[in-house]
């Protein structure tokens, strides 16, 4: 099974508004490989923040359920447009505990799971209960570059380009590099490459090869052309 996670404003980029376009090259892509699995992980996006933003007083928990309902919500959408453009095999309902396991279907789609963890997380639960080597996170950068996020929260943020720009790219890690990165602890708002919890289940499950990359890449990742591979590839 391939597992791909994107991020919820690739569905919604803003609050009311869906990306059919985005949705039909998904469904297009999809298509393209009939004799494989597929799992597609949504996240919030711009309808969690909006949701978010409706309850300012809401405590950490509440704002962690605001943006797992986001995540449902586009979800369904997704899997709305699929069904409504005759793709074969799709699960009608979204994917909600990265536990439980459906089968009988090539194409799933899942959200949030609950509050304390991010959709990386359970995109990498996703990976290790449904048996799949293969993750590719879709990301806006080229590259993850060998640096903390921490390191780089010292600079002032109008330094960071040009700190990012002599710092080296990390084309390869293993699973304990990352953690090395990005840390153990994960906070609501955490910006790194990959939730700190999702790296601690990569630890754990050393068959999952993670591909962080553009979008542009996927292809490359799903046809083993690792040469024109473009990306961040982690494992051990």
């Amino acid at each position: 099974m391939n597992i791909i996670k994107y991020g919820g404003s690739r569905v919604s980029p803003s609050a009311g508004v869906h990306d059919d376009v985005f949705i039909d090259s998904l469904i297009e892509l999809v298509n393209g490989y009939r004799d494989q699995e597929f799992m597609v992980i949504i996240g919030g996006g711009a309808l969690a923040r909006h949701k978010q933003a409706q309850e300012p007083k809401a405590d950490n928990d509440r704002k962690d359920w605001l943006g797992i309902e986001a995540t449902w919500e586009n979800a369904k959408y997704v899997i709305d447009r699929f069904v409504d453009s005759g793709v074969e095999g799709v699960y009608n309902q979204v994917i909600k505990n990265p536990h439980e396991k459906v089968g009988g279907h090539r194409i799933y789609v899942a959200g949030g799971y609950e509050p304390g963890n991010s959709t990386d997380y359970v995109t990498m639960l996703l990976a290790r209960n449904y048996g799949a080597s293969r993750v590719i996170k879709v990301s806006d950068f080229d590259v993850v570059k060998d640096i903390s996020p921490l390191e780089l929260a010292k600079y002032d943020k109008k330094d960071w380009s040009e700190v990012l720009g002599r710092t080296p790219d990390l084309n390869n890690a293993t699973w304990r590099k990352m953690r090395e990165l990005v840390g153990e602890e994960w906070k609501p708002g955490l910006n790194t490459p990959l939730d700190p919890l999702a790296c601690g289940v990569g630890l754990e499950s050393s068959q999952i090869e993670l591909y962080i990359c553009r979008e542009n890449q996927i292809r490359n990742v799903l046809d083993g052309n690792l040469d024109r591979y473009v990306g961040t590839i982690i494992k051990d």
